[in-house]
């Protein structure tokens, strides 16, 4: 079975036009097509769900061949295959909105990483698998840190969150 994806920057009931536009080539603003894949990636993260990551490698190898004769008129579709291809990281922040925790790893620069906030645990699991029997630890926030669904211990000290982010 071949899954085809398009996306257009019109939709399927506009006005008839000579052509509908799906660009793959990212300007000054990245295409429509590059940052769709990205998204999906990410969200097939967040969910744990591989139709996302289908659907994203699609429409990825469909900009291929345009990739590999210039690529310096791709960098976010670039960016997004090296989400996919690399080591990725997902961080979940389970606590207080606000807390340092919190604030820590928003202040970094993580490109190849998901991050989730959940000040409730339990109510955010039905739709985030990532925070699922996740919680806080001894009443302080906990960051646990995973790699494909597989997490490190949870950490609560800033300390042993870089020591973790840092890590190979």
């Amino acid at each position: 079975m071949r899954i085809t994806v398009d996306f257009f920057f019109t939709s399927n009931d506009h006005e008839e036009l000579v052509v509908r536009n799906k660009d793959f080539y990212d300007n000054a603003t990245p295409s429509g097509n590059s940052v769709a894949a990205d998204v999906l990636l990410r969200l097939a993260k967040l969910t744990g769900d591989d139709k996302y990551e289908r659907f994203a490698v699609t429409v990825l190898r469909l900009a291929a061949s345009q990739i590999r004769r210039h690529p310096q008129g791709f960098g976010r579709a670039l960016s997004a295959l090296e989400f996919h291809l690399g080591r990725t990281k997902e961080i979940v922040v389970i606590g207080e909105k606000g807390s340092e925790m919190e604030q820590d790893v928003l202040q970094r620069y993580l490109p190849d990483a998901v991050v989730v906030l959940s000040s409730d645990a339990g109510a955010d699991a039905e739709t985030i698998p990532l925070v699922k029997d996740r919680g806080m630890v001894d009443g302080k926030t906990a960051v646990y840190v995973c790699e494909d669904f597989i997490c490190q211990r949870p950490v609560t000290e800033v300390e042993e969150l870089d020591d973790l982010l840092t890590a190979g």
